[in-house]
């Protein structure tokens, strides 16, 4: 049922808590904004600009005149720093200098100030030269070691992103949240029965996507990783080759690569939003309805062709928030969702999309963003025709809906999208795609080869490379061990698990008698599993892992047998979606005639 409207007196006082929340919140994140921003201003830049302007100054012997390491012992730590002071001559006229790098100061990031400190030590007891680096311009200005410390720098971007990060991002959340009260304040006021109506993202009934804030972030991103990776590259990669630390040159170049990614999303999903546009969905009924419909129309800037298909999700999710010791995490979790696709018509400015989904009784309505809340999202996405080629590639749109307890139907839209005609045969075409499933007496075989779903593993694979060369960039730098151990910890796990989905295949055997699975690894190692009819007590789907690309949220399931005593034996893997899951489900339900177990969500 719907919520009943709070008084003035609650309004108010709610009111008053809500501004005390939002500047309480404020005032806790401005320390980490400020340290995550002093550090990037004071920190970070300065560094790239002095590093990238030393690249021009000339070299000259330098003599010096005293050299010492100095370290400081804390309770506990010790810091490392170096002391020098070198005369060199230019043009006839003597100078002295003090600089000894780039950074000054003492830390106890990596050994490049021991380091530094034993060479300079020894090169004055002897009365060696050494060399220095001077401005052209300016004479006076020169350094002894010009080098960019990646370890340090990688130290200071931790600051920068996790305090800055965790800062700006609780910022942004005040200053959005107390934007949309006003907006709030100015529409009329909703009735008790009717909450959605004080939603200005449903005015009108005129839903937009997310489509546009994924090109801004992505945008945002590309930018801030681009600007930090490049000169880390261009300072790392050169010295690292001359010394012939390739496996440290294989590392660094990851991050411009990852920047490339990431530049390429950006423009991907500018492009995307100027051959759609702005697509509004219009729902029918509005709100959905919890007992009854949820349909809707759009229109896509697309020609007519019989070929068109659009496969549409309507999830209901159960939404968390919290937040601990300024750390703000978000999770979700599917209560429930549905598949179908939609009735394509032509429209006077491309096609027209209509669907309807049935939706239970016992669910649970839209709920106001909290710590915990529940929320409801229709996804849109282009999938491949009859012809096997995809006629508006890349059209993904995912809008949060409005769904309420009020038992409407649809006016307009009278067929389901879930029994769409052509939906077992889009289902069949992905399962098809990454197995083969033959019939024999009794029951199935199924086979999944090698290199199923082979562009996610390259995907991951590729992914996990970057963060086990960054893990390893940072074990040969100067970074902190918890560092690279963070990062090529996650990164191996994910190489490894990347190549065991390619290099893995699976056999089985059901049929009334019972299971006989086989899992063989790059063909050498072979994992056998069996049991009886009368052991197997059910089969069902089991969610496996999401992915998450371009605004498209794909979910893995496996098929897995369940047995009387409690333990499970994988029966398929690698099912895309819920359509072509539970339809492998049913149909092997119905050929070896087990029970077919309850699905998730």
């Amino acid at each position: 049922m719907a919520r009943q409207r709070p008084t003035n007196k609650e309004a108010g006082s709610n009111d008053k808590a809500d501004k005390s929340g939002g500047w309480l919140l404020a005032l806790f994140a401005l320390p980490f904004a400020a340290i995550g921003l002093g550090t990037l201003l004071l920190g970070v830049l300065p560094t790239l600009y002095d590093w990238s302007r030393m690249q021009g100054w000339q070299p000259v012997q330098a003599r010096l005149v005293a050299a010492e390491a100095i370290s400081s012992r804390g309770s506990k730590s010790t810091t490392y720093g170096v002391e020098a002071e070198y005369r060199y001559r230019v043009a006839g006229q003597e100078y002295t200098s003090h600089r000894v790098a780039i950074n000054g100061g003492s830390d106890n990031v990596g050994d490049f100030q021991q380091s530094l400190g034993k060479r300079l030590e020894a090169a004055h007891r002897s009365g060696a030269s050494v060399q220095a680096w001077v401005d052209p311009d300016n004479p006076a200005d020169a350094v002894l070691d010009r080098s960019l410390r990646a370890g340090l720098l990688a130290f200071k971007m931790v600051f920068v992103l996790a305090f800055g990060g965790v800062g700006t991002g609780l910022l942004v959340v005040v200053w959005r949240t107390r934007r949309a009260k006003v907006v709030h304040e100015q529409m009329p006021p909703a009735s008790a029965d009717r909450p959605w109506e004080a939603r200005p993202e449903w005015a009108g009934n005129q839903i937009r996507s997310h489509q546009k804030v994924e090109q801004w972030v992505a945008w945002g991103l590309a930018g801030f990783w681009n600007l930090i990776s490049l000169p880390m590259a261009v300072a790392v990669v050169p010295d690292r080759l001359a010394r012939g630390d390739y496996l440290v040159v294989a590392g660094a170049s990851l991050f411009p690569l990852i920047g490339l990614f990431l530049l390429s999303w950006a423009i991907r999903a500018t492009l995307n939003n100027r051959r759609y546009g702005d697509v509004r969905l219009a729902l029918d009924p509005f709100p959905g309805s919890i007992g009854g419909h949820v349909g809707a129309t759009l229109q896509v800037p697309v020609a007519h062709d019989p070929g068109l298909r659009f496969l549409v999700t309507l999830l209901c999710l159960q939404r968390h928030r919290t937040s601990s010791g300024g750390k703000s995490q978000s999770s979700e979790r599917t209560v429930w969702q549905t598949q179908g696709l939609a009735q394509v018509q032509q429209a006077a400015q491309g096609v027209e999309l209509a669907f309807r989904f049935d939706v239970p009784a016992h669910l649970p309505a839209t709920e106001e963003p909290s710590s915990q809340y529940h929320s409801w999202r229709l996804d849109v996405q282009s999938v491949e025709g009859s012809t096997g080629e995809n006629r508006a590639p890349g059209f993904v749109r995912r809008f949060e809906v409005p769904v309420y307890i009020t038992g409407e139907k649809s006016v307009w839209l009278r067929q389901d999208a879930a029994q769409h005609p052509q939906l077992g045969e889009v289902a069949r075409t992905d399962t098809e795609d990454i197995s083969d499933v033959e019939q024999v007496p009794g029951g199935v075989r199924l086979y999944f080869p090698y290199g199923r779903r082979w562009k996610l593993m390259l995907a991951l694979l590729a992914f996990g490379a970057v963060f086990a060369g960054a893990g390893t960039l940072l074990w040969n730098s100067e970074a902190p061990l918890l560092f690279s151990a963070l990062f090529g910890g996650i990164g191996w796990l994910v190489v490894l698990s990347a190549l065991y989905g390619l290099g893995n295949s699976l056999t089985v055997h059901l049929d009334r008698q019972g299971l006989h699975t086989e899992r063989r690894l790059l063909g050498l190692l072979s994992f056998k599993s069996e049991a009886t009819a009368s052991e197997i007590a059910r089969l069902e789907l089991k969610e496996s892992y999401s992915t998450e690309s371009g605004g498209q949220k794909d979910t893995y399931y496996r098929l897995q047998a369940v047995l009387t005593s409690g333990k499970s034996i994988t029966v398929a893997d690698s099912l895309r979606g819920k359509a072509a899951a539970g339809q492998l489900l049913s149909s092997l339900c119905r050929q070896t005639g087990y029970t077919k177990g309850s699905a998730p969500g």
